[in-house]
């Protein structure tokens, strides 16, 4: 194994133990998406009150992800700033004294294409393999297009902006999930190599029998 692929692996490994992390930010954007296709006529006090705790839970999920992990440098600083983005839109939108139906929607496209942005530089800045890092550039332009879609489509219908910021929640909820996922098997794959080590350096070796 040369140096670089010595680097991504042990860069994965420390990564791996945020994984849990992700998959609560992901899920919590799908229960999100669920949440307002089944409310179709959901007020506008409780979309916004809904939405700042999904930004307000992926912020903290994500912030205890970075702190959980041994990251370095520039490493950290890209998903610290991630966690805070996500916190300060949450706790804005919470005091915000009843926001319009289009300011709640500028706040929602502005979240996605600035966490687009995000985990757009953590697919280069973090050690990740060619598909995990694929995946995880995959999500960041993804956000950044539903942002840039609700921003050019504020007249529409509130049935359409709906299903919009649904499907944001929805794809960007599933790739977290995956990700997250992929982050696991990294985690299970470095346990089953540990685990034979650590029986091995137990296991006592017994004296041979001697014969009569």
């Amino acid at each position: 194994m040369n140096l670089v692929a010595r680097k991504l692996d042990a860069g994965e490994r420390r990564l791996a133990h945020m994984w849990k992390a992700v998959v609560v930010r992901g899920i919590v954007g799908i229960a999100f998406a669920v949440v307002i296709l089944v409310w179709p006529n959901i007020g506008l006090a409780t979309l916004t009150a809904l939405f700042g705790a999904y930004a307000l839970v992926s912020g903290v999920a994500t912030l205890t992800g970075a702190f959980a992990v041994a990251a370095r440098g520039s490493e950290k600083v890209w998903l610290v700033l991630d966690g805070v983005i996500g916190i300060a839109v949450g706790v804005v939108v919470w005091v915000w004294p009843g926001p319009s139906a289009l300011a709640l929607l500028y706040v929602i496209a502005a979240w996605a294409i600035a966490i687009g942005f995000l985990q757009l530089a953590l697919a280069f800045v973090l050690p990740l393999r060619g598909g995990r890092s694929l995946l995880a550039g995959l999500a960041g332009l993804l956000s950044i297009a539903f942002g840039v879609i609700m921003f050019a489509r504020p007249g529409a219908g509130a049935v359409a902006l709906l299903a919009l910021i649904a499907a944001f929640a929805f794809v960007t909820g599933v790739m977290q999930v995956a990700f997250g996922l992929e982050l696991r098997s990294v985690a299970s794959d470095l346990e089953h190599r540990v685990r034979p080590r650590s029986a091995a350096t137990r296991s006592p070796h017994r004296p041979a029998m001697k014969g009569a």
